[in-house]
């Protein structure tokens, strides 16, 4: 636009009376001009929000990337929703509470305790768990993990742990299970569909571990989900 300057005032008489209009002519002249050097640019607000630096205007002023309300949801991911939220409801419903330990003498750890390298072993989900004390001083972990997309009893048959193996019968509502013993600590993982029930002693002795997990096996195996 051009700049405004003073102009020398010119009198125009009529009828006799002068009236100063030099600078309400200028005015006039410079205001048509700037009007004139816009008329051939658009006035596009959709061209200025693509300039570089106005990206996020861009986002919110471009029609084509608004949601369509009345997009129909792809059937597959809601699919894998609502698996991966059944999944995690069993999983959820495997972690033994304190009523279902009334009888074992155990009371809510204050401390989470470290975890033993056979909990390590075990492939990374969606775990869940809880931890507990003995009267006597032992520890007890469970570890339960869910898997969207393996079963739990492959899962389980590629878990190596170092130590003794452990032997218990298979309990009711677990499709697989296995166990081993190493300095005082001894775990039992419990596989049926997608889910993976860890429990983890650790006591004064080894022998004392044994006899701890064992006992909770059976528990452990009926808050596994039921399978049809």
């Amino acid at each position: 636009m051009l700049p405004l300057v003073s102009a020398p005032q010119l009198r125009i008489s009529k009828g006799g009376d002068s009236v100063r209009h030099g600078r309400v002519v200028v005015l006039s002249v410079v205001l048509l001009a700037g009007l004139a050097g816009c008329a051939d640019r658009p006035n596009d607000l959709e061209t200025y929000y693509n300039t570089p630096g106005n990206s996020a205007a861009t986002t919110s002023a471009s029609p084509a990337l608004a949601p369509s309300s009345s997009a129909t949801p792809d059937p597959a991911v809601a699919a894998s929703s609502s698996a991966r939220h059944a999944i995690a409801d069993e999983v959820a419903a495997a972690v033994l509470t304190k009523d279902d330990l009334a009888s074992e003498g155990v009371r809510a750890a204050a401390e989470r305790p470290d975890k033993g390298p056979c909990f390590n072993s075990v492939p990374a989900g969606d775990p869940r768990g809880a931890s507990w004390t003995y009267t006597s001083g032992s520890t007890l972990i469970q570890q339960v993990t869910g898997y969207l997309d393996q079963n739990a009893t492959d899962v389980l048959s590629r878990v190596q742990c170092d130590g003794q193996k452990l032997s218990f019968p298979l309990p009711a509502g677990a499709d697989s299970a296995r166990g081993w013993c190493a300095n005082g600590t001894c775990t039992v993982l419990l596989a049926t569909g997608h889910v993976l029930s860890g429990l983890q002693v650790t006591a004064t002795t080894t022998t004392r571990a044994s006899d701890a997990v064992k006992s909770l096996v059976p528990l452990a195996a009926r808050k596994l989900p039921a399978q049809p």
